[in-house]
């Protein structure tokens, strides 16, 4: 061999070694119907609709796995830990509709590695893809994962756990996340939810802002650790300060945000649910415009919602609600505007935000901290790197716009 086609050959070897690619896969909004033959065009349609439809919507990946392939619906959860497949409660519970079959006896590329009673841990070709366009579907072998029986699995589903878990049950599982890394599929531990509708989009491992985002600009990427809740680690940001408006800064205590991607609004805490009554709604609850409302999520929980008519409130009225922004971990301001904290049916226009009724069995420190569900991730880029435990958000990007 000419030192012409070594060099070549050792330069391609190299080449091929750091340009690992991102693993991209579909996934989708579990739909459940709950309202019966009332929706969103119905004139009845209220708050106990609106957060029938969207208070919890989980999300999950129709997945091709095995030889010959088979379909599995995996829930992507960061309630749980692992990358399984089994008899969960949550398949029970989210996804009646969307259960799947498994056999793995009937698949040629499955290989067992640790047996545990009747679960063990396995290892399975996957299939998905490696670019955003999902031109080609792309064939992925050895990728490990736990599965909940050996026999043949009837009504299960699939676990994308998430969670950033320090106990033994979260380490000795196997992690979606780790087991493309140390295939060397990809070159680092990030994952990301990146929505292209609004019950649709991609989930992404294993890519960089740069990577997702066009003309993109460094400057605008910041970061925020993981925060600790009583033992937890967590995903999520320490809230340093809200402000709303004018810069009328509604709480300066330290409080917490935490991330959910079930979950398809935000809720608020009490500070900001007073102040924004007071100064926003209280003279459209005077002229039976706007109207709050009580809706019960469990024996436990209890929930302040905020409804309002279509003709009588509108565009230019929200154009008018004041920006809300809120100052977290590294000095980085996320604003929403009025456009973003409501949603729009036939009839009506309802709060994105809710709030816990002071009836509810919840402890205050629960009351008293935000969450940021899929409205977050829809207006913002956002990575989270599961090795470092840290969350990226791309801060200068109007991303709402792409899945409107």
């Amino acid at each position: 061999m000419s030192n012409f086609k070594f060099f070549n050959l050792i330069s391609t070897i190299i080449l091929f070694d750091i340009s690992l690619c991102m693993v991209v896969f579909p996934f989708k909004t579990i739909k459940e119907e709950k309202n019966g033959e009332i929706n969103e065009n119905s004139e009845e349609y209220n708050s106990n609709h609106f957060l029938n439809d969207y208070f919890t919507r989980p999300n999950y990946i129709p997945m091709k796995i095995g030889l010959p392939q088979q379909d599995v619906n995996f829930l992507i959860s960061l309630q749980e830990c692992g990358f399984k497949i089994g008899n969960f409660t949550n398949c029970k519970k989210y996804m009646t509709n969307y259960l799947s079959n498994y056999n793995p006896r009937n698949s040629m590329t499955i290989k067992y590695i640790n047996f545990d009673n009747e679960e063990c841990s396995a290892e399975e070709t996957i299939y998905a893809y490696d670019d955003l366009h999902l031109k080609d579907i792309k064939k992925f072998s050895n990728i490990g994962f736990n599965l909940g029986n050996r026999e043949e699995n009837n009504n299960i589903c699939g676990i994308i756990g998430l969670k950033l878990g320090f106990s033994d049950e979260c380490i000795k599982l196997n992690n979606i996340i780790k087991n493309f890394k140390s295939n060397k599929i990809t070159s680092n531990y990030k994952w990301m939810m990146k929505y292209d509708s609004l019950d649709e989009g991609l989930f992404i491992i294993g890519a960089n802002m740069d990577e997702i985002i066009p003309n993109y600009n460094d400057e605008n990427l910041f970061y925020s650790y993981a925060i600790m809740t009583g033992m937890n680690l967590i995903w999520g940001f320490p809230l340093r300060q809200i402000k709303c408006g004018d810069n009328i800064t509604i709480n300066t205590n330290e409080k917490e945000i935490k991330l959910d991607i079930d979950f398809s609004l935000i809720k608020g805490d009490r500070a900001f649910y007073e102040y924004i009554e007071t100064y926003f709604f209280q003279k459209y609850y005077s002229k039976g415009i706007c109207y709050k409302y009580l809706w019960n999520y469990d024996e436990f929980s209890i929930y302040n919602t905020i409804e309002c008519k279509k003709g009588k409130f509108g565009s230019d009225d929200i154009d008018k609600f004041p920006n809300l922004s809120f100052n977290i971990d590294s000095g980085i301001i996320l604003n929403f505007e009025g456009k973003d904290l409501f949603t729009e049916t036939k009839y009506k226009y309802f709060f994105n935000i809710v709030f816990i009724n002071d009836g509810s069995m919840i402890s205050i420190l629960e009351r008293n901290s935000w969450i940021f569900g899929k409205i977050f991730f829809k207006k913002f880029p956002v990575i989270m790197d599961w090795d470092a435990k840290r969350i990226f958000i791309y801060n200068n990007y109007n991303y709402t716009k792409e899945v409107q």
